[in-house]
């Protein structure tokens, strides 16, 4: 019984993978940046928890805005974050930019190569990072 259990907790983790896995590549060149934000504006507040975060602002390396992409997972029961990572990991983002993000979602970023970087601030202080002002 307690090995038939183990495997249905597994299985529920996994499959939010599975489902963001689904989702075709988008045509995004690299270094793709993705922050994650409390709402649309570029004057959001950089969210507290990326994985449910309810945006996901994305720009190019050189601060130039892609998208604004709602975050499709925040109606998953668990998983939420390690879903949200496999989704912007295929979307081509090579860096996403938050608060913090949590153990599982960390090890779907590094095992897609997404390096997670940690700031505080809006959306715009990244933005201005990125073209260097």
């Amino acid at each position: 019984m307690r090995k038939l259990t183990w495997l249905i907790g597994l299985l529920g983790l996994l499959a939010p993978l599975a489902m963001a896995a689904d989702a075709p590549a988008a045509d995004y060149r690299p270094d793709t940046f993705a922050i994650a934000a409390d709402g649309t504006e570029v004057t959001a507040k950089i969210s507290k928890l990326s994985g449910v975060s309810p945006y996901f602002h994305l720009y190019d390396v050189t601060g130039k805005p892609i998208e604004i992409m709602a975050n499709p997972h925040l109606d998953l029961e668990f998983g939420t974050g390690p879903a949200a990572a496999m989704t912007l990991a295929n979307k081509g983002v090579t860096v996403l930019v938050g608060g913090m993000a949590g153990p599982k979602m960390m090890d779907v970023l590094d095992e897609q190569k997404v390096r997670f970087v940690q700031r505080f601030g809006t959306v715009e202080d990244v933005a201005k990072e990125l073209r260097g002002e």
